[in-house]
């Protein structure tokens, strides 16, 4: 009786667990459904970030180069130097021209260069001494440092014009350290910048999981950048090849960690295999009647024992490989029945059959809704059949032709298995057609947010080339034609226009709408650093909903989070300061338990693991 309620008791947790899943799952779906309309918005915000970092990074160095040679010429009225500054101001104005071509032509998308971009970078000031023990870099890291050596020289010529200087890029245990320094000098420039270029690149490095500070040294300014050779790992921290995988509650906590892991579908498997276990055993041991008590002997006992035992546990593998676990409960049957056969247990096979068989026919069903393209198909509920009618056959109340009667009743074992096959089918077609609406309707949103994003795109494309493009071709033409004083002219008037453009950008910042993709737009809000890792690729709306409420749980002003795409799920990993708070790591827990997930948090509780699976419902 025991076994019997302490089974039922687990079958009840198993549904509610489930219902509790179904119902966390809707709930997110009508979430995200209503917040389709903030998809657009937000695309839109993303683009004029993007374009503006770019234009800031590329043109506005080009340009200042060009007005600080050119001013620094007029003022000497040196022909020498006049005629250098004529050369560079028309080397630098094609550049500019062709870096604005550029950005229009691919929508701001960043270039990746190695670490000779820089080599070239610097030697087009030959008064900065440069520095590189750093031989080989990887093109991501090289990329990043060719982009804090620009704007320190972007501002160097700005703020400190004639100033002495230094760049220097040196190799690290792990990574390596960019640092740009001057000596101080006079204000060339110092009008027409956009304000927007060191806050830009902090945020880039400690999205790598590295370090930038800028600030006086001395009678100058010093930029210094640590840089990571793999993404997400802190400064000075062991070589290594990509960023820190998710943990998983299969993969366990490392040291330092405490875990929390959510009942998944896993656990509803194993509480399944409870109930199995505890209604065969308790029913089939209890002795009936005037019929032999299995219990009388240990050894038939222990065998009866170890073949419900062994009967019940491939319900745990019902949704991952529901064939390969109806196979081997078939198996057991087939076991059992050779056993009583040659006298080893002394239980009537069709009773044994008649308690136990419920587990065939749940996964017979599973066959139906999780594999049904596999090799079983429509083989399954007839396999189960004919083992059941020759179990019935032997039974002890069968009299006459037991051949017959095991084929009768194997026939009529048969209806119910195709029924519970064919309810399995239905569930796979409609999971099937409701993953294909909603893949359809992510789709639509995607195209419309992408529409959008063109559409703004354009629009800033048109006020590039009425203003700081049309500027820059100005400073070409002045350039070409020897006209010094028009060069500067131009060149301070397409800085002008670059930023008003920049500062004349809507600064809306819209709801954004409960989806991964959002996390970049919550972390700059926050002015937090946030990176992706793996492919990103479109997500169940419950798992798109849980990961956002995650991700908006966890970063705060200065975090650094990793969005990690992986095979089976989505990671999320957050560093922070101050520590995740008793409440939030409270709301955690039961956000990845509704999502059969898990949270891993380090004893100073500064570092935040996610994990959220994919899994089969």
């Amino acid at each position: 009786t025991a076994l019997v309620l302490g089974a039922v008791a687990a079958g009840v947790w198993a549904v509610g667990r489930f219902r509790r899943r179904v119902l966390a799952d809707r709930a997110s779906a009508e979430t995200f459904r209503a917040a389709v309309d903030g998809f657009a918005p937000l695309a839109v915000a993303q683009e004029r970030r993007r374009l503006s970092t770019e234009l800031h990074d590329v043109a506005g160095h080009r340009l200042t180069a060009i007005l600080v040679s050119a001013g620094a010429a007029l003022r000497l009225a040196d022909p020498v130097l006049r005629e250098r500054a004529i050369e560079h101001a028309i080397g630098a104005g094609q550049a500019a021209v062709d870096d604005l071509d550029r950005v229009v032509a691919s929508a701001g998308r960043d270039d990746e260069v190695g670490i000779e971009a820089v080599d070239q970078l610097v030697a087009g000031h030959p008064w900065v001494r440069y520095e590189r023990t750093a031989r080989v870099v990887p093109p991501a890291v090289a990329a990043l440092a060719h982009l804090i050596v620009r704007e320190a020289l972007t501002n160097l010529m700005r703020y400190a014009q004639g100033a002495a200087a230094t760049v220097r890029i040196t190799a690290d245990p792990g990574g390596c350290t960019v640092t740009v320094l001057d000596g101080g000098g006079s204000r060339a420039a110092g009008d027409v910048g956009s304000g927007l270029g060191i806050a830009g690149l902090r945020a880039r490095v400690e999205a790598v999981g590295g370090d930038l500070d800028a600030g006086p040294a001395g009678p100058g300014w010093r930029v210094r950048a640590r840089l990571p050779w793999r993404p997400g790992a802190a400064p000075g921290a062991a070589p290594g090849t990509g960023a820190t995988p998710p943990v998983r509650a299969t993969t366990g906590a490392p040291p330092g960690v405490r875990m929390w892991a959510g009942a998944g579908a896993a656990v509803r498997d194993g509480a399944m295999v409870v109930l199995a276990l505890g209604l065969s055993t308790g029913t089939v041991l209890l002795p009936g009647g005037d019929g032999p008590d299995p219990l009388a002997a240990p050894i038939p006992a222990t065998l009866l024992v170890a073949l419900l035992v062994l009967h019940a546990l491939p319900l745990a593998w019902r949704r991952l490989a529901p064939g390969a676990a109806l196979v081997a409960a078939l198996t057991v049957q087939v076991a059992w029945l050779a056993g009583t056969a040659a006298g080893w247990t002394r239980h009537d096979p069709a009773e044994t059959f008649l308690w136990c068989w419920w587990v065939e026919l749940a996964l017979v069903y599973a066959v139906g809704a999780y594999r049904p393209a596999a090799s079983l198909g429509f083989a399954a509920p007839l396999a189960v059949a004919a083992v059941g009618g020759v179990a019935l056959g032997a039974g002890a109340d069968i009299t006459g032709n037991r051949a017959a009667a095991g084929a009768v009743l194997g026939v009529v074992l048969a209806i119910p298995l195709v029924a519970a096959w064919l309810a399995g089918r239905l569930v796979t077609t409609r999971r099937s057609r409701r993953s294909t609406a909603e893949a359809a309707a992510r789709e639509t949103v995607r195209r419309h947010a992408d529409s959008a994003a063109r559409g703004e795109r354009a629009r800033i494309v048109d006020d590039l080339r009425a203003s700081a493009r049309l500027h820059a071709t100005s400073a070409l033409a002045a350039a070409e034609a020897g006209r010094l004083d028009e060069v500067a002219a131009q060149a301070r008037a397409g800085l002008v226009a670059l930023r008003r453009l920049l500062h004349g950008l809507p600064q809306d910042r819209p709801d954004p709408p409960p989806a991964v993709a959002a996390l970049s737009d919550l972390a700059a809000r926050r002015r937090s650093a946030l990176r992706f890792v793996g492919e990103p690729r479109s997500l169940p709306a419950p798992l798109e909903v849980a990961a956002h409420r995650a991700g908006a749980a966890l970063i705060a002003d200065g975090a650094v989070a990793t969005v990690t795409y992986v095979a089976g799920g989505i990671g999320l990993e957050v560093r922070r300061c101050p520590p995740v708070g008793a409440e939030v790591l409270r709301s955690l827990r039961d956000l990845t338990d509704a999502a059969s997930g898990s949270v891993a948090v380090d004893t100073d509780r500064t570092t935040v693991r996610v994990w959220l699976p994919e899994a089969l419902r």
